[in-house]
């Protein structure tokens, strides 16, 4: 009995790289770019440390920047389908979702905070910040609730899916969401091992190494936007059609 359960479980596993495109979306993509951010910071090569994460402010880097890109993704992505939607309700959820990605968008960039001191070079006391997330223990309780919160939203969910009935299906997530997760421990647990070990990088994510996980957490979640506004878009189609 218990290897027929192991085989069964098995299977499962390897069933969720049958959908070649979306292992490669969910999966292997994300992998691959989160594992060139880690060797580039660690590479010794100091414009390649710079590319990813610049020594003066890493919130100009390319793996602050990918964060802020995908939020806005997933702002453009819920604005564009709310203005085809033809019911009230949908149209008031996909608005509120934009707003949601908008608001952690300027939370990330501090309101905007980064930018204007780049541009008149006043800059906060160091370990003030204008925004809410990084204020007190706020971002240590945020972390772990946004992992735990991942694991069940992303990863338990989806396996739940027979307890739904059809018409609420479209809001859960993509099983596959949870090679993102898994991509975004590995990659986070490497770049852990290599600062701990003491790999050359230019000191710009020191105990912030996590930005690493937190690109995959944007990840997974714009991405989940993108799965319900296609399937959204996909049935409003399909009924003008």
């Amino acid at each position: 009995m218990g290897l027929l359960q192991t085989g069964l479980h098995l299977d499962a596993f390897m069933n969720l790289f049958a959908d070649k495109p979306r292992t490669l979306q969910y999966g292997i993509i994300p992998l691959g770019l989160g594992l060139i951010c880690v060797v580039a910071y660690f590479s010794g090569i100091e414009s390649l440390q710079s590319l990813v994460s610049p020594k003066i402010n890493r919130e100009f880097g390319l793996l602050e920047n990918a964060q802020n890109a995908l939020l806005l993704a997933g702002v453009v992505f819920c604005v564009r389908v709310a203005r085809r939607e033809t019911t009230t309700t949908w149209r008031g959820l996909l608005y509120l979702a934009a707003l949601a990605c908008l608001v952690v968008l300027a939370e990330e960039i501090d309101w905007g905070d980064h930018y204007w001191s780049a541009l008149t070079g006043v800059e906060r006391a160091k370990g003030e910040t204008f925004n809410l997330h990084n204020q007190g223990d706020i971002n240590t309780w945020l972390k772990r609730a946004v992992d735990l919160g991942c694991v069940i939203f992303f990863v338990i969910l989806p396996l739940t899916k027979k307890l739904f009935v059809a018409r609420f299906r479209i809001f859960l997530p993509n099983p596959y969401s949870a090679l993102t997760l898994l991509a975004g421990v590995i990659v986070s647990s490497i770049a852990h091992e290599l600062e701990d070990a003491g790999f050359q990088n230019n000191g710009s994510l020191h105990k912030n190494i996590s930005e690493f996980r937190e690109l995959f957490t944007y990840t997974v979640s714009v991405l989940y936007v993108w799965e319900v506004t296609k399937r959204r878009s996909d049935l409003l189609d399909e009924a003008i059609s």
